[in-house]
């Protein structure tokens, strides 16, 4: 990765939003990660799974501020018929009482961070992108193979995404991550 560019396509749609990046290097394989700070990790995410319910006011997904805001978001630009916000996904699974498990240490961070926050945080692998990180809206037809599918699912037109000089990283603004760019032991 060279830059992370946030283009005019997207302050247009959201002129008062604010992202946030975050680049670690040498971040260890699961195998090499201490036992203690692994179960400190998961403890970590398992207090977050509790705590989530302080963004809930609604048994009712939808009806909940930190989900309404982001479905008003997704109505700004084409999505995939189906596509919710990453927090949604892991607040539902709260409200459902089906906490967020573990997977590995690096992703456990930040779906712990994500549920403390009620905000998408993701994780890429920036040696996997092919030049500049970009936000914006996509012509369509751009490469795109979701995490653990076989078959490629490019972008629509007018949709909201990561992308690279590759693809897609990351489809709706956030809500799937692609195999080539996952973070991986």
């Amino acid at each position: 990765m060279k830059q992370f560019v946030t283009e005019e396509s997207f302050w247009e749609l959201f002129p008062e939003a604010q992202i946030g990046i975050v680049v670690a290097h040498n971040m260890k394989p699961t195998a090499e990660v201490a036992p203690a700070d692994a179960a400190a990790i998961a403890r970590a995410l398992a207090e977050a799974n509790g705590k989530a319910d302080q963004h809930l006011e609604s048994n009712t997904i939808s009806q909940n501020e930190v989900v309404a805001v982001w479905r008003e978001a997704y109505q700004k630009f084409k999505t995939k018929k189906g596509a919710r916000c990453s927090i949604e996904n892991l607040l539902k699974r709260v409200l459902k009482g089906n906490p967020v498990g573990s997977i590995t240490p690096s992703v456990d961070i930040y779906n712990t961070v994500s549920l403390t926050h009620a905000l998408p945080v993701g994780g890429e692998d920036i040696d996997a992108m092919d030049g500049d990180i970009r936000l914006g809206i996509t012509e369509g037809g751009d490469a795109f193979r979701p995490l653990g599918e076989e078959e490629n699912a490019p972008t629509l037109e007018g949709e909201l995404c990561y992308r690279d000089d590759a693809g897609a990283i990351c489809r709706c603004w956030n809500w799937r991550d692609g195999e080539r760019t996952a973070l991986t032991d």
